[in-house]
């Protein structure tokens, strides 16, 4: 997901990213790739831990807050919470959808 998928690909829906933004410390220009993807009602869905230190496991973690500021950056208009629930790893997990 960090790299362009070939040309001619039909716009996308939605995508759904979970537990995996928070392998790369750069964000933000994989965030805007993957919304190149989408056509212009798509929806962002992103599940992570709701942390901000991070730790072997999780080494770059994107808490709501961190995800809200750069979804905004990448131009999406609307973010929301959806769900948080408790993790035994790591504080809570949430997901949050975001669309232009």
């Amino acid at each position: 997901f960090t790299r362009p998928i070939r040309d001619g690909i039909p716009a996308l829906d939605g995508i759904v990213m979970a537990n995996a933004l928070h392998f790369h410390r750069s964000k933000e220009p994989i965030v805007q790739l993957l919304k190149s993807y989408l056509h212009p009602q798509g929806r962002f869905i992103l599940v992570e831990y709701n942390i901000e230190q991070g730790n072997s496991a999780v080494p770059y973690p994107v808490s709501f807050s961190h995800w809200e500021k750069l979804a905004a950056r990448c131009s999406f208009t609307h973010t929301q919470l959806l769900l948080t629930r408790p993790s035994r790893f790591l504080k809570e997990i949430y997901s949050a959808v975001s669309w232009l």
